[in-house]
């Protein structure tokens, strides 16, 4: 009997690996995934060569030095005084409200192109639908932390390239900042596929997400000051942690919960929406 249960689920886990790796074959080796990473690479290197390089700069001046601990400390900032390589720590100050940002621009084609072309039926002959959800879920899951770490470790570079002996010191600053970024970015991927099963548009989608969100949250805000329960729905708008999680000096449990949940929240929507829609 176990070979029997076992074969489908290894034939399903083969089909959602191979969907997936197809997204990176979509990202990496065609010609519109090109122009993408140029303009991504153009935005990085500007990021990394001003902002980034210019406040190592600022931050080992002396005249400036209490007032940057002063303000630092005000926005519970504080401990990226104590990091090994302040490239990093500007980094991370950047990435963490970058990155969704470009999670949503990156990946709200998923099913949305293929729904409108009508080639989702031709995959649908070979692949379930949920098998296709979550197949394209983890590939555009997967360009993003190859993302995170090329530009992360370009920062982490600047830095072994002014003082070689902290390289050592900088890992577990390193493993903080890669995790909840990827973290950070889930639930904004798994929305993507939310929407992309809904509206089937790549491009509402990414309206929908930039301009609906922020007036979803001043409604829910403004309410919440008049009702106080409803502060609670805030938990369902993605990146409501992002202020938490930058001033986390350490992994902690909101940082971690909140998106995953999040995540499995709007996937299950997606399935759902999915799987009841005719294509």
């Amino acid at each position: 009997m176990q070979p029997t249960t076992t074969a489908p689920q290894q034939g399903a886990m083969r089909s959602v690996w191979l969907i997936s790796q197809f997204e990176l074959t979509r990202l990496f080796l065609t010609k519109r995934g090109a122009v993408l990473l140029a303009a991504f690479a153009i935005v990085w290197f500007l990021i990394l060569k001003y902002p980034v390089s210019y406040s190592v700069g600022i931050l080992a001046n002396e005249s400036f030095g209490d007032n940057i601990t002063m303000f630092s400390s005000q926005l519970n900032l504080d401990y990226l005084l104590q990091w090994a390589y302040s490239e990093v720590a500007v980094y991370w100050l950047f990435a963490i409200f970058i990155f969704p940002f470009i999670a949503v621009l990156m990946t709200s084609d998923q099913t949305a192109s293929d729904a409108t072309r009508g080639t989702i039926r031709f995959l649908l002959l070979r692949t379930s639908r949920n098998q296709l959800l979550f197949g394209r879920f983890i590939g555009q899951l997967i360009i993003i932390s190859i993302l995170i770490a090329l530009t992360m470790f370009a920062a982490f570079a600047m830095g072994v390239w002014r003082e070689p002996s902290l390289a050592l010191a900088a890992i577990p600053q390193l493993l903080l900042v890669a995790s909840n970024l990827v973290l950070v970015c889930l639930p904004f991927i798994a929305l993507m596929a939310l929407f992309n099963s809904w509206i089937q548009s790549s491009k509402l989608s990414v309206v929908f997400t930039i301009i609906l969100l922020p007036i979803v949250t001043g409604i829910i805000s403004w309410l919440s000051g008049h009702i106080s329960v409803l502060e609670h729905l805030l938990m369902a708008i993605p990146g409501v942690q992002l202020t938490d999680t930058v001033q986390m000096a350490s992994f902690q449990y909101s940082s971690i919960t909140i998106p995953l949940v999040q995540t499995a929240a709007y996937l299950g929507l997606a399935q759902f929406v999915l799987t009841r829609k005719a294509l």
